[in-house]
């Protein structure tokens, strides 16, 4: 059910089902590897795959998310994806060892994955187009507000409650968002223009149109993939342990004011207004991380690099969306969101290998190349643009002039 005005009922239900499932989402993330070490007899090493085996999962899914949205429906398989991650998050509750602990963290990533990526693509079907970049820049915030909320509070319970508390109250987080979901009402053009029955494997797993979007979307990524890895580390190595709390807590805040405001400003202007800005933040704010020696600078960084990010993003997502049909955007938004896994994970591998050469300061300050080539890649696809329209222009002419000699 379209409707012309942004901030209509089903935006709203679908903005506030996604936040409550980050939130549970984010109040795992700081606690998850306490309960590895503390309940199940954990190593360090094996905190690291917490991560790992949720993201994996999360990139698998995504291309089988977008088949199933642009064939199945996006109702069916948001709420389907909404109840799964409620139900696994109760076997948490006395998990009995390391083994179940990992296959239910793959299984809760590829359930994660799939509701992510249907939220995205009905968030595009919801969205007027006019108001597109803006629009997806809302649906950012409401994300970058459970990132603010859910890691605090789920700390916050751990510390005055237990374990067992938490996943109670993360499985009560996932019940109101598969609820909220399940209020939500929307047009299927996927059923009505007969989905992707057409196309090959690979075609109905991903979007080729969307290709260069998403290759400047992993080299934006890798940098924020470099400090949710490192950030920590390189803070202790400045002899400012806390700072990289504070450095998340800024990095937040100003995720959750910009993206709106620069998703308006690209919706009027053109996403190339604020992804070009957005790119020499990033690599502005990079080089600040690298020579910090001072906790302003450090946070000084951290306002920079998210004030850049926050502006690209949602133009980015609203590009990916408004390069395919409406019922290609379950592969295109499942495209897109699986760039951004591979960029985080990507990133955070590349950049620990280069660590372990120069440090972390040279490593920072190198992941400013990967935002460069992602400013390259955007510039060929702008090149690409124009050229396009100027063959569409140019054949319309000459259709133009064909009518009026006959």
């Amino acid at each position: 059910m379209h409707n012309n005005k942004l901030w209509n009922g089903n935006f709203l239900l679908l903005c506030f089902s996604n936040f409550f499932m980050f939130t549970s989402f984010y109040m795992l993330l700081p606690t998850l590897p306490v309960y590895l070490v503390e309940h199940l007899d954990g190593t360090e090493r094996q905190v690291g795959l917490i991560i790992a085996f949720f993201t994996t999962a999360q990139i698998f899914a995504r291309p089988l998310a977008g088949k199933w949205l642009d064939e199945i429906g996006r109702k069916k398989v948001f709420l389907y994806a909404r109840i799964a991650f409620f139900v696994l998050m109760f076997l948490y509750l006395n998990i009995p060892g390391l083994l179940l602990f990992f296959l239910l963290r793959f299984i809760h990533g590829f359930s994660f994955g799939i509701a992510t990526t249907a939220a995205g693509t009905m968030a595009a079907d919801i969205v007027p187009s006019e108001l597109r970049s803006e629009g997806m820049g809302y649906y950012g915030a409401f994300v970058s507000l459970a990132l603010v909320i859910g890691p605090s509070l789920g700390l916050w319970i751990v510390n005055s409650g237990n374990f067992n508390i938490l996943f109670i109250f993360c499985c009560i987080l996932g019940g109101i968002s598969a609820f909220l979901g399940n209020l939500i009402k929307v047009d299927d053009p996927t059923l009505k223009k007969g989905g992707n029955q057409k196309r090959s494997l690979i075609e109905k797993l991903v979007e080729p149109k969307v290709m260069l979007i998403c290759i400047v979307a992993v080299m934006i990524l890798s940098v924020y993939g470099g400090i949710v890895s490192f950030i920590s580390l390189y803070a202790k190595e400045l002899k400012m342990v806390e700072a990289s709390g504070y450095f998340f807590t800024v990095y937040s805040l100003v995720l959750l004011v910009i993206r709106p405001i620069t998703g308006k400003i690209s919706d009027k202007y053109g996403a190339y207004f604020v992804i070009y800005p957005g790119m020499l933040l990033c690599i502005v704010g990079t080089v600040v991380l690298s020579q910090s020696n001072t906790l302003t600078i450090f946070l000084l960084s951290a306002f920079l690099i998210s004030l850049g990010l926050g502006s690209i993003q949602p133009s980015l997502q609203a590009l990916v969306i408004n390069a395919v049909p409406s019922e290609r955007r379950g592969a295109a938004t499942a495209t897109y969101l699986m760039s951004i896994d591979l960029g985080i994970a990507g990133g955070a591998f590349v950049l620990g290998i280069i660590a372990n050469y120069i440090g972390y300061s040279g490593m920072f300050l190198s992941s400013s190349l990967f935002v460069l080539v992602g400013l390259i890649f955007y510039g060929l696809y702008q090149f690409r643009q124009v050229k396009i329209r100027n063959e569409q222009l140019h054949q319309e002419t000459k259709n133009s002039i064909t009518t009026e000699i006959e």
